[in-house]
This record gives C-alpha cells, structure tokens and sequence, in this order.
C-alpha cells in the first residue's frame, strides 16, 4: 500500500521540490522558519517509500539515514518522522541518529574487519559524553590521547604548555583498555585513520554496502571530519541531502567549518535547492529586520526598558554571565557552560529545581552536572525535589550565614545520591545559591533566559535581546554569516515570531 502524507497539500512549491527531487546529491538551504524540518521529514519518508535510485536494482534494502548534531535535533526530526510517516517508516534498517552514532558505527567496522585494533581487542566499545562519569579528574599538565601506530589504536601521554583539569592518565588507560572512552576518542581515531586509502575504500565499501541515502541536517554544524565522513557516503554511491543554514552557524568553538561546506557542496555536484519563505514572521516589522540582517543592510533594534519586559517571552545573549546581569525578572537556564566540578554541578541541579517549577524546563546543563556528580539514575533530581526546596526556602533568609547554611544543606542533599565529595562552603561556590536569591524575591513573572546556543531552532512570539555596546554596533554595521559574532546576533534576531527588542 503507497503511504500519503495528507499534509502535502501544505507544502509550498520550494518544500515539494526540495522533499521528492529525484536529483541524486542535493543541498537544501533553508532560511529561519522556511519548515527545514519539515522538508527533512518528507524528504526521508521520500527516500524510505519511492523507488530506488540504484541502477538496475529491482529492491534496496539498504538504510534511508538522518542524522543530525544533537540529541535534541535528532529527536524533533524523529518525532516529526513518526508524526507525518508512521512509525514503520523507522523500521531497521532505516533510522535518525546523531552523527556522532554513524561515525561510531564506522570506527566499529574498521575494527570488526582489523583495519584497526582497539587495546584488549575490543570490537565494541562502550562511549560516554565525557570523562566526568569515567575517571577521576584534577589540575595537571599532563594530558593523555589516542594514537594509531600502524593499526594498532594506543594510548600516548604528552605534557601540555599549560595546566588544566584533566583526566587521570591512570584511569584513561584503564577505561580505554577496558573498551570504555567517549566520543572524542572515537571521532581522534576516525580522523587519523581517514589518512590512510586502505581505511577510505573499506568505508566507502561498507557505505555502499548498508546506505541508500543520506540526509545531514544543521549540516554547517559539521568539522571537517563529518565533513569527510559525508564526502564518503557521496562518494559510495549514497543518495546526499545536506540541509542548513550559513547564517546559523554557531558551533565553531566546538570545530565546526561552515566554511568547509560549500567545498563539499561543489565536490559532491550538489544542486542548491533553497527555501526562501518563511513561515515564522507574523509582522511587517519582524519580517524586515530579518530581510534586513540577511541583506547585510544596519538595524537598530527598539529599546524597552526592565519595567517592559513583561512585553517578551524570553531573553536572549550570546554569554550567560551577560543574562544574570539583566535583572532579577531575568532567570537564566544556566550558570554558565558547565566546567565539570561538584559544586556547580551541585547548584545546576537547584537551578534545574527553579526552572523547572516556573518554566516546567531542564536546566541547560542538567545531564552534564549529573555526570559530573557520577549520578546514573536520570530520576535522581525528581528524588530531591524536597531537599532542594529546602534549600531555596533557606535563601530567601538574607544574610551571608544563611547563604553558607543553603551550601551546606545542598551538598548534604545532592551526596545522598552521588558518591562526590565538596569543599567546604567558599564565596566562589556559595556565590551561585546568591545569584539566585534575587530571583526568588521577584513577585511579578520571570522569564526564562538563554544564549542563542540554546535557543537555536526555537521561537517565541516576542523575544528580548541582550546586547552589549560592541554587539550593537555590530548591528548597525550590517552582519556577515562569515563572522560568527554576527551569526551568534542573526541567530538572536530571528527567534521572534512578532517582535524582537533590546532590553
């Protein structure tokens, strides 16, 4: 029986031509609220139901494959799959699934097939987020790496120009041959192997062999190694579809070359399909400052002052520290970008309590401060909620006592289900629980804050944007998706739905 999406009527004439082109490598380019989501859905039932575009083949059953950055993007295209196609439409072999799982599973097959050996000859590996749930961590300048010697995968440790909280080479090398790391090992391995031709044609062997297509999602996101990695499956025959933005790409701090992506788009031969039109703007106002910014052209965002921020939904900034400097209207969803000790990770889990009772949201980094305190029991915050009360009702109490009182009762909660030890109550720690104490006095409604990091992919009715003075005039010089500042203040600019304001 041929499944039909009944949304397709829906669709404009750029989303139909985008999701069912028999063109074989594509490049999708979708501006803010133009439904890049939704062409990434139909373009994978597109791929999972119509007829191979193998030569000569009469059934492929070879995987349709969506992959996207982050858990969280992978889920929404997941659920918007299952929503518009079935749920047998992710029956095995076709699935959505980070990038970071395919280029395990290609490590894994170079080791199945002894292109390489791992240490204790593991053929599987256990991968983690990080090191925190792993190994003990401290300031050293030590540092320890994976190295291909021949094929063989070892362990090599170097010291560093500078001291850092690093992983305990003791516990590395254990934990590696124990066949357990994180993803960073396996993307370092990866990245060297691909030096060698052997490895690249039994990649491109086993790409052919188990992949019909390949759609890439937020593809400006990619480093070079996922640049590569897609290059392959082009190479192998896969049908390619990559999707995404130049203008909304923001992870360069974690290695992403969104300048490497248009050489892979003429490499590959891919056509640019673009969606122009969007569907978010729902003023003449929002939708010239975005025709504006994308232009190039200057834009002075209106100013409102703390008394108007009723007005907005949210609060954006490209620095956390710049969001707890707004107001006490202001929560923000996190400290700051985790760091991976026990007391902040102690104080985003009392974080986590607030946000979630008033914004019924995680905090941003919850799943890192539950690594971090070695906590495997995901329900363990729901478990505290008493505690953590407590504590919070202890800094509503002003005074300095009361706020090494809150410390002492937050690390006696939290030690009930982590095995961490804390340090005695310090400004530098206590100095988290006080930042929220502000908040907790504020009688009128608070609003959520976050950077534009987080914010990506997200959209509100009305947005504020916090700015520095440097940012402002950024502004009103015109922005280029070649900086990444200016993407970073795009991105912002672009989250509204009516309005988008200074506060």
């Amino acid at each position: 029986m041929t499944t039909v999406d009944p949304d397709l009527g829906r669709l404009t004439d750029q989303q139909l031509v985008a999701a069912a082109t028999s063109l074989k490598h594509v490049f999708i380019e979708a501006s803010p609220g133009s439904g890049k989501t939704t062409v990434a859905a139909q373009r994978f039932g597109a791929q999972r139901y119509g007829p191979s575009l193998s030569v000569g083949a009469s059934a492929d059953d070879r995987s349709v494959t969506a992959v996207s950055f982050t858990r969280s993007a992978t889920r929404e295209l997941l659920r918007r799959v299952r929503q518009t196609w079935g749920p047998a439409a992710l029956r095995w072999p076709h699935r959505i699934v980070t990038l970071d799982t395919l280029v395990y599973d290609l490590l894994i097959h170079l080791l199945a097939v002894r292109r390489l050996r791992w240490p204790g000859g593991h053929v599987q590996l256990d991968v983690h987020d990080s090191w925190r749930i792993l190994a003990e961590q401290s300031w050293m300048r030590t540092e320890v790496s994976l190295q291909l010697r021949g094929a063989d995968v070892a362990v090599v440790r170097r010291t560093a120009r500078r001291g850092a909280v690093r992983v305990s080479p003791r516990d590395f090398e254990t934990a590696v041959a124990a066949g357990k790391c994180t993803h960073e090992e396996v993307r370092q391995v990866l990245t060297q192997a691909l030096g060698r031709q052997g490895v690249i044609d039994t990649i491109v062997e086993r790409l052919a062999a188990t992949t019909r297509a390949l759609i890439v999602d937020e593809v400006f996101d990619a480093n070079d190694l996922d640049i590569a990695v897609v290059e392959l499956a082009a190479r192998a025959g896969v049908v390619l579809t990559v999707i995404g933005d130049p203008w909304q790409a923001l992870y360069g701090f974690r290695g992403a070359n969104p300048d490497a992506v248009p050489g892979l788009v003429k490499r590959t031969g891919s056509t640019r399909l673009p969606l122009t039109q969007s569907f978010r703007w729902r003023s003449g106002e929002q939708a010239l400052l975005a025709d504006t910014l994308r232009a190039g052209s200057g834009a002075t965002l209106p100013s409102i002052s703390h008394g108007g921020c009723d007005e907005v939904d949210v609060v954006l900034a490209c620095w956390w520290k710049h969001l707890w400097e707004v107001g006490p209207h202001v929560l923000p969803m996190a400290y700051q970008s985790a760091r991976g000790n026990p007391p902040e990770a102690a104080a985003t889990l009392l974080l986590n309590h607030l946000t979630r009772s008033v914004f019924g949201e995680d905090a941003t980094y919850l799943t890192d401060a539950l690594s971090t305190l070695r906590i495997t029991d995901q329900d363990a915050p729901r478990q505290l909620e008493g505690a953590l009360q407590a504590v919070l009702d202890t800094l509503a109490v002003p005074g300095k006592p009361a706020l090494n009182t809150a410390y002492t009762a937050l690390v006696a909660a939290v030690q009930t289900v982590s095995p961490r030890s804390f340090p005695a109550a310090r400004g530098n720690y206590t100095g988290r629980l006080d930042m929220l104490r502000s908040r907790l006095a504020y009688t009128r409604r608070l609003i959520p804050g976050m950077t534009v990091h987080q914010a990506k992919g997200r959209e509100w009715e009305r947005v504020g944007a916090r700015l520095t003075d440097a940012e402002r005039r950024h502004l009103l010089g015109g922005l280029s998706h070649d900086n990444e500042v200016h993407r970073q203040l795009y991105v912002a600019c672009t989250r509204a739905r009516l309005r988008t304001v200074s506060v």
